[in-house]
């Protein structure tokens, strides 16, 4: 990437060079001048080259030499525009390169400083133009076509750098964007999978849990009743023994789905643990029952395709002065009065 930028440096430098090389013929440019800025101009390529290719410049907190290389071609451009006499507007074309590579490598403060050096140095050339012209070799007329000419021979030089440099920067935005894209799926996924079972897809433990505490806050003074049902499927250990845990699995995927099926709009269920659910509802017991008979005529119709699969319920009315762990306790109670009492039914907590 380092070479990459001095490549598209050392293109400008030579377009560049070879335009102020057909002014030595034409009249315009000095030839001792002309050998001074190509003698400075070889000089930044060729340490900046020996640099970024040995590794040296890994020691610094600039590996890339960027404000270095960007500070000596603002320096390039100004003496070019001091040596240029009537082309020196063309010769601060390239000062567009400059500024493209401070977007794509610097920082602001770094982007500041290139920008004063850019200005400062272009008003001491402008100085020494006008206070000093005997130290700037004698240069002939030109005809404003061939500085028209000229103005479009350079834009030709600097806009494939300032083209490649914005491709280059359009492509680290889409990948940027890519990324984003990326991270906020990868996000979404978290969060997903914070509030759900990875199984079965219905809400987690957590999430259940949550939705207790915030239901029991809003119906602590019994205005707004709700019932939960711990659910949990029989003799599940059997058919992980018998069948493998992958079936089982499936028992639990066709369990979640079957029962969900059968919910009202603002019933929830969720996986609390194994082959254990709860189901949170609004309303008294007799709502609770029909919606546990509903599930329960699903399960044994087509949970599993070889096995008869039935579950076992615990049903608790919360109390005005109940926590959830006390209305959870009551629910569990009685899902173990079901099971002892023979499995497949749903018994009330007192």
């Amino acid at each position: 990437m380092r070479l990459v930028q001095w490549l598209i440096a050392s293109a400008v430098y030579i377009g560049a060079a070879t335009l102020l090389t057909t002014g030595v013929g034409q009249g315009w440019m000095n030839t001792s001048a002309l050998a001074l800025w190509l003698g400075f101009v070889v000089v930044v390529l060729a340490s900046g080259y020996a640099a970024l290719r040995s590794g040296w410049t890994e020691r610094f907190r600039d590996p890339s030499l960027a404000v270095w290389q960007l500070s000596m071609g603002v320096l390039a451009v100004n003496w070019g525009y001091l040596i240029c006499g009537p082309m020196r507007t063309s010769a601060l074309f390239p000062i567009m390169v400059v500024f493209a590579f401070c977007a794509f490598t610097l920082r602001w403060r770094q982007i500041a400083f290139v920008t004063l050096l850019a200005v400062t140095s272009l008003v001491v050339a402008i100085v020494v133009r006008e206070l000093y012209p005997h130290w700037v070799p004698a240069q002939g007329e030109v005809a404003p076509l061939r500085v028209d000419i000229n103005n479009v021979l350079m834009l030709i030089v600097v806009l494939p750098a300032i083209a490649v440099i914005a491709a280059r920067l359009s492509a680290l935005r889409r990948k940027l964007h890519e990324q984003r894209e990326a991270l906020s799926h990868a996000l979404s996924e978290v969060e997903r999978l914070a509030v759900s079972d990875e199984l079965t897809g219905i809400p987690n433990r957590r999430s259940m849990r949550f939705l207790l505490d915030r239901s029991v806050a809003f119906s602590a003074g019994g205005v707004t009743p709700f019932c939960i049902a711990v659910l949990d499927i029989d003799y599940f250990k059997a058919v992980n023994d018998d069948l493998g845990h992958a079936a089982g699995d499936e028992v639990l995927k066709s369990f979640a789905r079957r029962a969900t099926a059968e919910l009202r709009n603002a019933d929830v269920l969720a996986r609390w643990g194994g082959e254990e659910f709860v189901l949170m509802m609004p309303g008294g017991l007799n709502n609770v029952s029909r919606v546990i008979e509903r599930i329960g005529s699903s399960i044994r119709t087509g949970c599993h395709p070889t096995r008869h699969i039935t579950f076992s319920a615990g049903i608790a009315q919360h109390r005005p002065t109940e926590t959830v762990d006390q209305l959870l306790s009551r629910a569990d109670v009685a899902l173990y009065e079901a099971k002892r009492t023979g499995r497949d039914r749903y018994v009330l907590a007192d």
